[in-house]
């Protein structure tokens, strides 16, 4: 794991002497173990090392042993040893034991049709200097991030979005992006707040020339939403369990010592199981919270107890808050998700023990555990059967229901259902996981084309997804795969642990496992009644009994409504002041200000909401106001790479 930059000249100049130093610099807390470049011609490459696979030899930018082939590469190839052997056979030659040398020689053999073959988390750019090609790949479903900006002398690449804000010549919000954001929690698709700024999407690739042209395509896509299995409960358990096993031995895969992220639900503690009886995890770590109704220390601290896994216990308080400015400059484009601080607090702790963890993210997609996907199929069924103007009644009525106190509660669930109702299934789908509503974000943001983004975000989604009025599971499981899992989930993960200089590994995100889920019929993973994740849940059930496999649903979050009203209030009065939002010309000051203050007086819940809104405002101020928080030098700078 590690943070990679880099520029690709398209008329040959090279980049301005200090430029790239000061490029590494903003990405060094991802690879506090080396800092290195190379540049030459049109090519500069930059990386920050973590080390965890031979810790030796493996410093990058690495070169092919004639020098025409360079990479910078963030990430894992869990596959390598099989991918060595078979080039090894292929008559290609080694001088290290790394995964990044396999990647080398593996386009040397395959060129662009490596990319399916590698099973892992990776974003990376090879230099084909006899082609004079840049080449950019991500893995499949988006564990590790790779942002590129283009102009007119070439494009600028790189692991996080703050190296690119600083070389930009225009430091502008993207007014698309930021309507959607408000309505969804996150910025979709390949879109960054910042103007021009773009992802390279998962499963991509994305090739420069010396001529001006640019080409990308995709390497693997998921199973089409027809595509499933005639297969039954028992037969699919054992299939699971072997699948799990053998994804659990390649994420564990490291020179260093391997823990892992432990809660009390299903996904953490069945992989914690697979790396159990692969003898090799160390320890396990578990955030608690202060708030009993947000606490899962007690179920985490059983499961390790039965594994015989040590485990480390993390407690969050609102003293966390103090690092709300670090959060916003380390999560890059803004992240509305307030469990971020969770992740935060929980790997800061973590990686003064261990490099690596491994951790279930996955699992609610593949194997269809959100609770949103019963509410989307019994709002598809409803709303094809109500009159219109009952739809609307309900939705007004349930802003005068009471959301009660602690973790998500029922009511406060019922609240969010209802207020959708008048939406079509396929656009209600991604409200459940959003905040504002369409005309609820539209009345924050001035006339503009924020505005217009805002009012058709939901509309945007269900066309970019193409669900429709009665969409099936299938479909609305690849939607959150393409979006929320890659957007909000795998952000969350990888910047928030990066900050830390903690690597964290998704075996649910294992290929042949991710492809074996998404085949499965839906009688196996959700419906409109009964919880969701039932092949995952007759697995638990084989090892830890009822109460865990018949546990409901949680979400990682904090007691947000609460903290904003009482230790939160101080950055509620700063980011959510007249003058901070003045410096937002988007916004709607006086509307923010009204809604800020029926949160406060108890009369709205809007929590979730605001902090998104304070998170806005705190990257306004850090990417394009230009008071960056990180500082960009280290006492030990870059060294030169010779290749």
């Amino acid at each position: 794991m590690c943070g990679i930059v880099g520029h690709y000249s398209r008329d040959g100049a090279p980049l301005a002497p200090g430029t790239l130093v000061d490029l590494i610099e903003c990405v060094r807390h991802r690879g506090p173990d080396d800092s290195t470049f190379w540049q030459h011609g049109r090519y500069a490459f930059g990386h920050r090392r973590l080390a965890i696979i031979d810790l030796a030899a493996g410093r990058q930018p690495m070169a092919s042993a004639d020098g025409a082939i360079v990479i910078t590469f963030n990430g894992e190839i869990y596959n390598y040893p099989e991918l060595r052997e078979e080039l090894v056979r292929s008559g290609h030659a080694f001088r290290t034991s790394s995964d990044t040398e396999v990647l080398i020689n593996g386009y040397r053999q395959w060129g662009r049709d490596l990319l399916p073959k590698l099973r892992g988390m990776f974003a990376f750019a090879i230099a084909d200097r006899s082609q004079q090609q840049l080449l950019l790949a991500r893995d499949r479903f988006g564990e590790k991030p790779l942002m590129y900006l283009d102009d007119e002398d070439g494009t600028t690449f790189a692991s996080e979005l703050t190296p690119l804000s600083r070389i930009a010549r225009r430091r502008e919000l993207d007014p698309i992006a930021l309507g959607h954001y408000l309505t969804l929690n996150y910025v979709p698709a390949d879109a960054t707040m910042f103007a021009g700024v773009k992802r390279l999407p998962p499963a991509s690739w994305r090739l420069y020339s010396a001529d001006g042209k640019i080409e990308q395509g995709m390497y693997w896509s998921p199973p089409a939403a027809g595509t499933t299995r005639a297969i039954d409960m028992a037969t699919a358990v054992r299939e699971l369990d072997a699948l799990l096993d053998r994804a659990a031995q390649l994420t564990l895969r490291s020179d260093v010592p391997v823990g892992i992220f432990l809660s009390s639900g299903i996904d953490s503690s069945l992989v914690a199981r697979a790396a159990a009886r692969a003898g090799t995890v160390t320890r396990a770590f578990s955030l608690g919270f202060a708030e009993q109704s947000h606490d899962e220390v007690p179920g985490a601290r059983q499961t390790a107890a039965q594994l015989g896994i040590p485990i480390t216990e993390v407690t969050l308080t609102a003293s966390a808050l103090e690092r709300f400015v670090d959060l916003v400059a380390h999560a890059d484009d803004p992240l509305a998700d307030s469990s971020a601080l969770a992740v935060w607090t929980l790997a800061e702790e973590t990686a003064k023990h261990v490099k690596v963890v491994l951790a279930g993210d996955g699992g609610d997609e593949l194997f269809g555990g959100y609770l949103t996907y019963p509410a989307t199929l019994w709002h598809a069924s409803l709303t094809s059967r109500l009159p219109r103007f009952v739809k609307r009644a309900l939705a007004a009525g349930s802003e005068w229901l009471p959301t009660g106190h602690g973790k998500v509660t029922p009511s406060y669930k019922l609240m969010r259902y209802l207020r959708a109702m008048p939406l079509p299934a396929g656009e209600a789908h991604f409200s459940w996981n959003g905040t504002w509503l369409p005309h609820q974000a539209a009345a924050l943001l001035h006339d503009g084309p924020a505005r217009e983004a805002a009012i058709g975000a939901l509309q945007f989604m269900a066309a970019r997804h193409r669900l429709g009025q009665a969409p099936s599971l299938a479909e609305l499981q690849r939607a959150d795969l393409s979006d929320y899992l890659v957007n909000d989930i795998l952000v969350k993960s990888d910047r928030m642990s990066m900050a830390h200089g903690l690597e964290v590994r998704a075996p649910f995100l294992d290929a042949d496992l991710a492809e074996f889920a998404l085949a499965l019929p839906d009688q196996l993973k959700a419906g409109r009644s009964g919880p969701g994740k039932r092949v995952l849940r007759a697995l638990a059930e084989k090892t830890y009994g009822v109460n865990l496999a018949g546990a409901r649903k949680q979400g990682f979050s904090i007691p947000v409504h609460e903290w904003l009203r009482g230790p939160a209030r101080p950055l509620v009065d700063d980011l959510l002041s007249p003058a901070s939002l003045e410096a937002v010309p988007v916004l709607d000051g006086p509307a923010i200000a009204r809604v800020t203050a029926q949160h406060l007086s108890g009369q709205r819940a809007y929590g979730w909401e605001l902090w998104g809104l304070m998170v806005l405002v705190a990257w306004h101020r850090q990417q394009i106001q230009g008071t960056a928080h990180r500082p960009i030098r280290a006492a030990a700078l870059p060294q030169p790479i010779e290749i």
